[in-house]
């Protein structure tokens, strides 16, 4: 009697061990998938082009930010948002403050900071 109780239990062990098998190799394949979605071709150039104007823009004559002063560099992607708004750099300062350079408009015409807020 005993064992055909081990035998049960151990078929019932295989069975989960091959559903949770699955679901992991499902949930590997998915996150590839998104990976892949999110760095294509057209999402790294966009990231790229925002990236270089922002640089532009910190090189510039009435840049009043220090080099020194930037602890590191982000590009973020919005998941909301019209295209290409949803791109911003983070600039994270040795302060704790963090600037946010976006686009200016559709056009791409400039970038501002677009959590900057005057009095």
């Amino acid at each position: 009697m005993r064992v055909g109780k081990k035998v049960k239990k151990e078929k019932k062990y295989k069975v989960i061990i091959v559903v949770l098998s699955i679901l992991l190799i499902t949930a590997l394949g998915f996150s590839t998938l998104q990976s892949f979605r999110s760095y294509g071709p057209d999402e790294v150039n966009e990231r790229e082009e925002l990236l270089e104007a922002v640089m532009w823009e910190l090189n510039s004559e009435h840049n009043s930010l220090e080099k020194s002063e930037i602890e590191d560099i982000t590009v973020l992607k919005s998941k909301s948002g019209i295209h290409p708004l949803n791109y911003e750099v983070a600039l994270n300062l040795e302060n704790g403050e963090q600037l946010l350079y976006s686009w200016k408009d559709q056009e791409k015409s400039r970038v501002w900071i677009s959590n900057e807020y005057k009095k």
